[in-house]
């Protein structure tokens, strides 16, 4: 099911945008609000659709995101890049939405 694909996308962009206008945290936000509605849709397909679309500007601006911050770790050590995703991890931690989703 694509929206199934779009969830997770979000949640995986979500751990690793950080900066500008669309942070790591509002990356998060969209994916527990968008998880919660598509969980009320309750595998209605027109329902999904209209999720997906309705969310379709904040997923690209996470995806975009997510593209920045994995082209700013081109070229680290395995070293850099575990430190690096450690960062990410410990700002996505001071996030609400992600308190929420890791419940």
């Amino acid at each position: 099911m694509k929206i199934k694909n779009v969830i997770i996308a979000t949640f995986s962009v979500a751990l690793l945008a950080s900066c500008g206008g669309t942070d790591a945290c509002s990356c998060i936000e969209t994916a527990v609000e968008m998880g919660k509605e598509v969980e009320k849709a309750n595998g209605d397909e027109a329902k999904l659709k209209d999720i997906e679309e309705s969310y379709k500007s904040d997923i690209d601006a996470c995806t975009e995101l997510s593209a920045e911050r994995a082209k700013e770790m081109e070229g680290m050590s395995d070293d850099e890049r575990e430190a690096k995703s450690k960062e990410f991890e410990a700002e996505l931690e001071d996030c609400d939405a992600y308190k929420e989703m890791m419940k």
